[in-house]
């Protein structure tokens, strides 16, 4: 399955970020290279667990390809949170990813969804991949850019 590209070649004055979005049928990925790291908003209208492996591979593979070691992710999706088994499925599937990348930082807009991607920072670092989950992007991009205290002693 091959996603429609829509490069629109939009710049912002400030970061220079170039924008693309990634159509696909159950999913589309707003991607914005940062210079530092990749922002990516996820949406859709289907929230199941097949395409979530989908798209965080497809994620995986970009931050891999731009050489961009921090990833943010605002996921957009409706309908409910990833249940904790399958959390713990996501994690297993990108420990081998967690190498790639120093900081993932994930957006949760929905306040009710968050004791549930909570468990994803859990089971992500339990796998050795350094993710946190935040509410407002603005601490999750001064996360990315700067860690914290408490971070491991790799990025």
């Amino acid at each position: 399955m091959n996603p429609v590209l829509a490069d629109d070649g939009a710049k912002r004055d400030h970061a220079q970020a170039v924008t693309e979005e990634r159509i696909h049928p159950e999913y589309t990925l707003h991607l914005v290279d940062q210079g530092d790291f990749l922002q990516v908003e996820v949406s859709g209208d289907v929230d199941a667990q097949a395409i979530r492996i989908a798209y965080w591979r497809e994620i995986a593979s970009e931050g891999k390809a731009r050489g961009l070691r921090k990833i943010l992710v605002r996921d957009r999706k409706k309908g409910h949170p990833a249940s904790p088994a399958e959390l713990a499925e996501l994690a297993v599937l990108f420990h081998d990813e967690a190498s790639h990348f120093d900081r993932v930082a994930v957006i949760e807009p929905t306040p009710e969804f968050m004791p549930a991607i909570e468990h994803a920072e859990i089971f992500g670092q339990s796998m050795g991949i350094n993710v946190r989950v935040f509410s407002a992007h603005r601490e999750a991009e001064r996360w990315l850019r700067y860690g914290s205290p408490d971070d491991r002693d790799d990025s």
